[in-house]
């Protein structure tokens, strides 16, 4: 489960580095429409999204991406989490006779401990 999500906490603070690409991006538009109205003394006056303010925040979200995973980590070693099997059982049955209604064909034969199911479920 920790592991999961990590990987949601990577996926997020990638699709915030891909947000500030897209905002460096504009921003570049923006300059390239505006150079040709006014002085190039002023476009750079203008220019706040330069490749170092990119860089820093890029770095920020990836520390603090980490360090959220860092705490995460701490706070999971002092949890111990006992699942609730009959509970589970009874999700999974309550699913499968869900389906079960809603199937215009239907068939299900246990093999083994699983169970293999036959039809179109819709």
């Amino acid at each position: 489960m920790l592991s999961q999500i990590q990987r949601n906490i990577v996926s997020f603070y990638k699709d915030y580095i891909i947000l500030a690409e897209e905002l460096k991006r504009e921003h570049s538009v923006f300059l390239k429409k505006i150079e040709k109205h006014v002085p190039e003394e002023y476009i750079k006056d203008v220019d706040y999204f330069d490749s170092n303010r990119y860089n820093y925040l890029r770095k920020r979200v990836l520390d603090l991406g980490n360090e959220l995973n860092r705490d995460l980590e701490r706070y999971f070693e002092l949890l111990n989490v006992e699942l609730n099997h009959e509970a589970l059982d009874e999700a999974q049955k309550l699913r499968l006779g869900k389906l079960m209604a809603m199937s215009k064909s239907f068939q299900a034969t246990p093999e083994g401990s699983k169970l293999k199911v036959k039809g179109k479920i819709l």
